[in-house]
């Protein structure tokens, strides 16, 4: 690599964490309670955002300023950004400017460096999470994402070709470049996407890397974010349907078929029914809003973005074995509803035995 050329440049790493605190969150209450905070089109880091990006069910975004850490006793000053996604996700945005390819390199291989990222990510959420539980029922979760995008201002068409092993290196964590192999770097940057011939976007599991004579990428920031939060949402959701799962094999192990436990069976059965159908909608309303801020993308180039993140994410995959749970949910539930049916067959015709019964023993005292 020709770090002499490249050596002294403008740049950018930006560590996101996403975190789902919540079931859904009025954006609007978030502008109410966070003073400063935006709707997205009307905000992009100090330039103005193109036309055409659609405002519906974008992020609201707030910059929270500069924030300085220590590392090796060294200050460290970092630019700050707190997004609220209305499907329930806060992210935070950690931004450091860099100017050479050699500083890259440290912020990447060094782990004081994410460790300290994710320290003041944890930090700024927890100021957050007290601000919004105000009005907002926040949720205990363990469950985020995080990502890394780099950006480097340059020629794409020349720094590319010359540097696919460091980029390579770059967007897999790892520091040994000559431990990769010629196919793993050219498999790892062959998720791509340019508009210009002199800019270029690689897309990867864990880190995005960008390279244009612009620095104007606001737009593929939000979508990279909003693939990061799909991905966040379907894993809660994955964890949620196995407790449900676990919930209804616990609960229907329970049930007892004697005609005295009709009654009970049949309200525990009515409130496992509803909830199996509350959840349903849940999820699909996470669906729809998700999609509905994939469809303001509009553009062709950010809805190509979409693809290649949501190809390196497998999302489609994860969606379609979600979908493929949430049909058996829907078939457990349709036959708990027979069962309900059933029992309320059987306990109208112990009735309707009893009544009869009685009417039989009434008789009998009549006539004695």
């Amino acid at each position: 690599m020709d770090k002499q050329m490249y050596y002294v440049m403008k740049g950018e790493i930006i560590y996101s964490y996403f975190y789902d605190i919540a079931d859904r969150i009025e954006l609007k209450k978030v502008k109410e309670y966070l003073n400063g905070a935006e709707v997205f089109p009307f905000y992009e880091y100090g330039k103005a955002v193109p036309e055409g990006v659609n405002p519906f069910e974008l992020p609201v975004i707030l910059n929270l300023g500069k924030r300085e850490i220590k590392i090796d006793n060294k200050s460290i000053s970092l630019q700050i950004q707190f997004l609220a996604y209305s499907v329930g996700v806060i992210a935070i945005r950690i931004r450091l400017p860099v100017d050479s390819l050699t500083t890259i390199e440290k912020v990447t291989f060094d782990k004081k460096f994410e460790d300290n990222f994710k320290k003041t990510s944890e930090e700024i959420k927890s100021e957050i999470e007290k601000k919004l539980s105000k009005y907002l029922n926040i949720k205990d979760k363990d469950t985020f994402e995080n990502y890394r995008v780099y950006f480097i201002e340059g020629d794409a068409s020349e720094f590319v070709p010359k540097n696919k092993r460091w980029i390579a290196g770059i967007l897999l964590d790892e520091q040994n470049l000559s431990d990769l192999s010629d196919d793993y770097v050219e498999s790892t940057v062959k998720r791509r996407l340019s508009y210009y011939n002199n800019d270029i976007i690689i897309i990867d599991w864990d880190a995005a890397f960008m390279i244009s004579k612009s620095d104007n990428y606001e737009n593929e920031l939000m979508v990279i974010d909003t693939s990061n939060v799909q991905l966040l949402e379907y894993r809660v959701y994955q964890g949620e349907i196995d407790k449900m799962i676990d919930s209804i094999n616990e609960k229907t192990l329970n049930l007892q078929r004697k005609p005295w436990d009709i009654l009970v069976n049949r309200k525990n059965m009515i409130k496992l029914s509803t909830d199996i159908s509350n959840f349903y909608t849940e999820y699909k309303d996470m669906i729809d809003s998700v999609n509905k801020i994939i469809m303001s993308f509009g553009d062709w180039y950010l809805a190509r973005l979409y693809s290649l993140l949501s190809d390196s994410f497998k999302l489609k995959e994860i969606e379609s074995r979600l979908e493929n749970t949430f049909d058996m949910l829907i078939r457990i539930r349709d036959f708990i509803n027979e069962r309900i049916s059933e029992d309320s067959s059987s306990f109208l015709e112990l009735i309707v035995i009893l009544l009869f019964v009685a009417e039989i023993i009434i008789m009998i005292i009549l006539k004695l």
